[in-house]
């Protein structure tokens, strides 16, 4: 293959960098994760006061539903988990969230949110708002956004 196909060897040099997305995030040294995360934030909302206002309504909800499912309150979660068990999203930590918003994760898949009708709806009107919030040159790895993309592409 490597031999016919010119260029095939570069998926597998760099597929494990940021060439081709994929990065390990690593917060500034001075900030905690927790602070880290109001950091990710604040500085979307900077831009976009509505996608901010979505991370932090689905981070609230999975705070409460958190607590109750677990007894952790907001003061008891903690800066890092073992990453094993946030992989497999069995644990709450600071680090994960701040991890599901550094990928843009609208859905906040990374945190066992779904999408649902309403948010589709809703990354549909910001989406007519911002008119460079996504296009056909977003990339991303969620199929669900892929699909959203394909057919905003499609009805443009």
């Amino acid at each position: 293959m490597l031999s016919r196909v010119n260029g095939v060897n570069f998926g597998n040099i760099y597929c494990r960098t940021t060439a081709l997305g994929d990065f390990k995030s690593s917060k500034p040294s001075f900030m905690t994760w927790q602070q880290y995360t109001v950091f990710l934030l604040e500085s979307i909302g900077l831009y976009n006061r509505d996608l901010m206002m979505n991370y932090y309504r689905k981070i609230k909800k999975f705070m409460i539903w958190y607590r109750k499912k677990y007894g952790v309150d907001f003061d008891q979660i903690p800066e890092e988990a073992p990453k094993k068990l946030e992989n497999q999203k069995k644990a709450i930590s600071w680090r994960r969230i701040a991890r599901a918003i550094e990928k843009n994760d609208f859905y906040l898949k990374r945190l066992s949110f779904a999408q649902t009708k309403t948010e589709e709806k809703e990354l549909r009107i910001l989406a007519h708002k911002w008119d460079n919030l996504i296009n056909s040159n977003t990339v991303t790895s969620d199929p669900d956004l892929n699909k959203f993309i394909k057919e905003e592409v499609v009805n443009q």
